[in-house]
């Protein structure tokens, strides 16, 4: 695995395609935090927000970086698919907890925030970043093109799931209203509701923990759906 997994990054890194979403996230840090002070778990909310979108746009690269015929002989010499497909998600997960430490630790390096952030802030800070970036891996996975032929409908398969998500959250009062369905739809809402807490917050709740669980456990039954998936469209 950890042959394959190097070399997984090392054709990544050849490929130049993290360059736009790296830039535009750095971008976005700069620009978030030009001017000071800001609020701690609102800007956390921002940020993990669009790192949540843009995680859509490193895993579709990450899972196209080689052409079909080079991902053919990679297979081969690899442990079968799943060790295959089990690295792209690996290498897309360090990705989102780099850039999740980055998003966390660049205000608090720089002095941006109003306050001293706590350990708490740092805490709730990371956790929704991190599972967001998770959560986008697992989302966007599903538009790979193992499972959609088409590369056009990948992206806008990525896009238009992302935003979705997104609409969600701010639809949640009327989605509950149809008892089971808020627990088949990606889990934002849980992320952007916690972050919404005041700065002033003495201690993160337990319920919060258990909700970025739920968010975890989410993505991997997703995650799970690909697999699950590809091998049925291997059979047919």
């Amino acid at each position: 695995m950890m042959s394959l997994l190097h070399y997984q990054i090392v054709n990544y890194i050849r490929t130049y395609k993290y360059i736009p979403p790296f830039f535009i996230f750095i971008l976005c840090m700069v620009v978030n935090y030009a001017f000071v002070p800001n609020p701690i778990l609102d800007s956390y909310s921002f940020t993990s927000t669009f790192l949540f979108m843009l995680m859509g746009w490193f895993t579709v690269t990450i899972f196209h970086g080689e052409d079909e015929g080079q991902k053919v002989i990679t297979i081969l010499h690899s442990k079968g698919e799943k060790a295959y497909f089990r690295a792209l998600y690996l290498i897309c997960i360090m990705i989102g907890f780099c850039l999740s430490c980055v998003a966390v630790f660049y205000p608090i390096m720089i002095d941006a925030f109003g306050e001293k952030p706590r350990a708490l802030h740092i805490i709730l800070g990371f956790l929704a970043h991190f599972s967001l970036s998770i959560l986008s891996i697992a989302l966007s996975s599903l538009f790979t093109r193992e499972l959609v032929q088409n590369r056009q409908n990948s992206w806008w398969g990525v896009l238009s799931i992302l935003i979705i998500s997104l609409a969600i959250a701010s639809l949640k009062n009327v989605i509950v209203q149809v008892q089971g369905l808020i627990w088949l739809l990606p889990p934002v809402h849980l992320s952007l509701k916690m972050m919404s807490a005041d700065d002033s917050i003495q201690t993160i709740p337990a319920v919060f923990y258990w909700q970025y669980i739920w968010i975890f456990i989410y993505s991997m039954l997703v995650i799970s759906l690909y697999f699950f998936i590809s091998n049925r469209k291997k059979k047919m």
